[in-house]
């Protein structure tokens, strides 16, 4: 394991008509190469979502893995992580304990998911201690939301609009839907949104254009989760031309934010990659107030002509050295949450990797501390 502690570096928030200013203060990075982490005898991992419990003192992360390669181990895995957070940066990760999804309700007890049957991307946790994740797809490609207890038992889904559903040139396109969630601390508002476009909704994302991503807005608060509104979030374009063939972009996670930094409501992390060059995280701040809600159009024009949410840039790391924040190489970002509060009496944020187990990745955990 090796871990490399950086300088303090702040990164100012543009904050409020008043003309004061917030900081995102870079506290430091702990990495773990790949292939040097693993837990009864499978390894550690493509962590693709963290919630952190203060409750507990631990935080949830969610393995994205399908399970496909008995090398890397079986689907539907959630961990238990101490991490140690503190005014230096990340003193450590610790896997305390891995927890198998549920895939049976009716059956009694956790029946896991076999091969390809999940491809757990987010995860967030309720006031109740309730655990909600997110997957991509099924053997189907089919995405859902589902209710989990502590134990991994499966507790209740939540309804997915259907105009999601992969279809003839509709719904979530392969590998590029919910990667991200986020929850208010009363529990009672979940958002949703999709890596990239719905295919109704218009393309991917091209160095030319960004694409046009659905946040939903669900009501947690009745008996049936109710969706209230939609809202179109539109991305950045690709960074950076490819050097061979691959790139893209699109949302990876989000956060609500509105009690700890009162003028906006989410952070939503924008994770792009390109072959050649490398990977460019981008942290907005999103206001959802003024934005129309698009959940009655079955799809969007492109480019998108009617009022989308607003953002504002926070943070930058990029692969290409002048345009980034901190002087870290950015991986394949796909997680962030709040941390403990620090001895400043100021909240502490958590980014983290997906590695893919991939040996050319790497297991990247970063710390900052958000000073009102």
């Amino acid at each position: 394991m090796r871990k490399a502690m950086l300088g303090m570096l702040a990164v100012l928030l543009a904050c409020g008509a008043a003309g004061l200013a917030a900081e995102i203060r870079f506290l430091g990075e702990l990495t773990i190469p790949t292939g040097l982490w693993a837990y009864q005898d499978m390894p550690v991992g493509e962590i693709s979502g963290l919630a952190y419990s203060p409750d507990l003192g631990l935080y949830y992360a969610i393995n994205d893995n399908r399970g496909r390669d008995p090398e890397e181990g079986v689907a539907g895995r959630l961990y238990t992580l101490a991490i140690g957070v503190g005014p230096n940066g990340i003193s450590g990760v610790r896997v305390q304990n891995m927890i198998l999804l549920d895939s049976d309700p009716a059956a009694p007890g956790v029946q896991p998911y076999g091969p390809g049957e999940v491809d757990a991307e987010e995860v967030v946790l309720t006031p109740d201690g309730r655990l909600i994740i997110s997957s991509e797809r099924d053997l189907e490609n089919r995405p859902w939301i589902r209710i989990f207890s502590p134990e991994g038992e499966m507790l209740g889904e939540i309804p997915v609009p259907e105009k999601f559903m992969p279809g003839e040139e509709v719904g979530v396109r392969r590998n590029l839907a919910f990667e991200a969630m986020a929850i208010t601390p009363d529990g009672k508002t979940l958002f949703v949104t999709t890596e990239q476009a719905l295919a109704q909704d218009g393309p991917i994302c091209t160095t030319d254009h960004g694409t046009t991503v659905r946040i939903i807005q669900y009501d947690l608060s009745g008996e049936v989760p109710t969706v209230v509104a939609e809202y179109a979030y539109v991305t950045e374009p690709i960074f950076a031309s490819p050097l061979d063939t691959y790139a893209d972009n699109g949302v990876t996670a989000m956060l609500y934010i509105k009690h700890v930094l009162p003028e906006y409501d989410l952070l939503v992390v924008e994770r792009a990659y390109v072959s050649g060059v490398g990977n460019d995280i981008k942290v907005f701040g999103v206001v959802l107030a003024g934005a129309e809600d698009v959940k009655d159009l079955p799809a969007l024009p492109f480019p998108f002509t009617g009022s989308a949410v607003e953002k504002t840039l926070l943070l930058r790391i990029s692969a290409i050295p002048e345009y980034s924040d901190i002087p870290v190489e950015p991986d394949n970002i796909e997680a962030i949450c709040l941390g403990p509060t620090l001895p400043s009496g100021n909240p502490s944020l958590i980014l983290a990797s997906d590695n893919n187990y991939n040996p050319y990745q790497r297991n990247l955990f970063l710390a900052f501390e958000i000073v009102p």
